[in-house]
């Protein structure tokens, strides 16, 4: 009669594990299974503006909770990417148990910019939600991800300005004369912030001698001669360049070095069978700009800006068609006469150039 009862006593723990297993069986969730609209924005058409970017709201997502038939752990990673980016490399956020979320203008500003939308440029943008259950662990159960609608959104960014660590030149051939002060031409920047700044300075003369300071004053660090031509102090006496060059300058204020490169700026291009020399612009010392005039372009062309005839110094444009140094090529989309303009004034990170 035990033996009886310890095996009826076995098989009834043995069905009421099965029952806490099937209690315990996730099912697959769906986004809209109750009914609900899914993935939704408070707007899609934006065009951002600058202007208390920080504090305004751009916009909100919100979805429904996924139910996966029993009470799990759900994680939410709203995924915004291009619309042709196909959620390959999406910009993500994570939220547990999370129905919602929202951005500042400067903070999604920021996200379009690093998508690679162009500023002043309206562009497409897709959103969508996946939802994943997690583990007590914390761990990614092997339950399949849901993934919600997809959300289309058209959007304008705005250009973000950056402002990078300066040094400032001051020196007997700029006017006013030993007077440091943030001006387009007088400056170099740091991007990233590591200590090497970099810009474009006009020597005019055949002797100039420059300091390089921290602040536009001489109440901070003042970099002068180190112990030869490249190398900098911040005790040491003036700087010194023998010109007329325009240079690019590079110095190191952590390993107290200097650099100067001359370059004298053409445009190149299929127009000219990427002459160096034949198409050859002009500086203005009152502009800071290098122009050529009357340069004849056809659609479909291509063009860069070259600093000296070995392409040593180089601009074409980056993915998001900021120049760059030794850059794709400059596409070249009407066919026309323009003025081609380089401003390099503005110092590392602020480089532009026009086509008009």
């Amino acid at each position: 009669m035990k033996h009886l009862i310890i095996v009826a006593m076995g098989l009834l723990s043995l069905t009421a594990c099965k029952k806490d297993e099937q209690r315990a069986v996730l099912k697959e969730g769906s986004f809209t299974a109750s009914g609900a609209a899914g993935l939704v924005a408070s707007s899609t058409t934006l065009t951002l503006d600058s202007t208390n970017a920080a504090n305004t709201q751009a916009l909100s997502f919100t979805w429904p909770a996924v139910n996966f038939n029993t009470p799990v752990a759900v994680t939410y990673t709203l995924q915004i990417d291009s619309a042709n980016g196909n959620f390959a490399k999406p910009q993500t956020v994570t939220l547990v148990n999370g129905l919602s979320k929202s951005y500042t203008v400067a903070d999604f500003n920021a996200l379009l910019i690093t998508l690679g939308l162009v500023p002043g440029v309206t562009g497409q943008v897709e959103a969508r939600v996946k939802a994943d259950v997690l583990q007590s662990t914390g761990v990614a159960s092997t339950a399949a991800s849901v993934y919600s609608n997809v959300v289309n959104l058209t959007v304008t960014p705005y250009k973000i300005i950056i402002i990078y660590p300066k040094l400032y030149a001051a020196g007997d051939f700029l006017n006013p004369t030993w007077t440091p002060i943030n001006q387009p031409g007088w400056i170099l920047a740091s991007v990233k912030s590591d200590g090497t700044y970099e810009g474009y300075i006009n020597f005019p003369n055949a002797n100039n001698n420059f300091k390089l300071c921290n602040v536009p004053s001489w109440n901070g660090i003042s970099y002068g001669w180190g112990t030869s031509a490249t190398t900098m102090s911040p005790t040491g006496g003036n700087l010194y360049f023998a010109g007329p060059a325009y240079c690019k300058v590079v110095a190191d204020v952590n390993a107290l070095t200097i650099s100067y490169t001359k370059t004298a700026w053409t445009v190149s291009g299929d127009f000219n069978s990427w002459s160096t020399s034949a198409t050859p612009m002009t500086f203005d010392p009152t502009t800071n700009k290098w122009t050529a005039t009357g340069v004849s372009l056809t659609a479909g062309g291509n063009l860069k800006f070259v600093g000296d005839a070995a392409w040593a110094t180089n601009f074409g444009i980056d993915a998001k068609g900021n120049l760059a140094y030794n850059g794709g090529n400059i596409p070249v989309t009407t066919t026309g006469v323009y003025t081609v303009t380089l401003d390099l004034s503005g110092a590392a990170g602020s480089y532009t150039y026009s086509i008009k």
